[in-house]
């Protein structure tokens, strides 16, 4: 599917999903979430392009800010002081606090110590 054809679809969704009559859509603000696709954001021809362009002059693009912040951890991570870090939350991770009553309790009177919460350790996953 072209950008020409994914704007009509979007544009048919929000007057009728989306409940805005066409002829009101140029004066509504229109927020569109998107990622970093060159389909979403060309600057020639993208759909946020196009939607700005022949439908929304108050058009907003919002970047979607998990992928955004997931490829700034991604560039983070080839730093050797974030390595150190991510190695030691590993290894937290892998003395199960959890999985021990003695654990736990050790792990509960250091949250108190420090005055956290004490939030579980999650294992860090490497994905997109």
């Amino acid at each position: 599917m072209g950008n020409d054809n994914l704007t009509k679809v979007i544009m048919e969704a929000s007057t009728i999903s989306g409940g805005v009559p066409r002829d009101q859509i140029a004066q509504k603000l229109i927020c569109f979430g998107v990622d970093d696709v060159n389909v979403f954001q060309g600057t020639k021809s993208g759909v946020a392009k196009q939607i700005k362009e022949n439908y929304a002059p108050h058009f907003i693009r919002v970047y979607y800010m998990a992928h955004c912040t997931n490829l700034a951890m991604q560039t983070l991570s080839r730093l050797p002081l974030v390595i150190q870090f991510e190695n030691l939350l590993q290894t937290l991770h892998s003395y199960k606090f959890a999985h021990s009553p003695k654990r736990h309790l050790e792990f509960t009177k250091l949250t108190k110590l420090m005055q956290t919460k004490g939030n579980k350790i999650f294992w860090n996953v490497k994905t997109r």
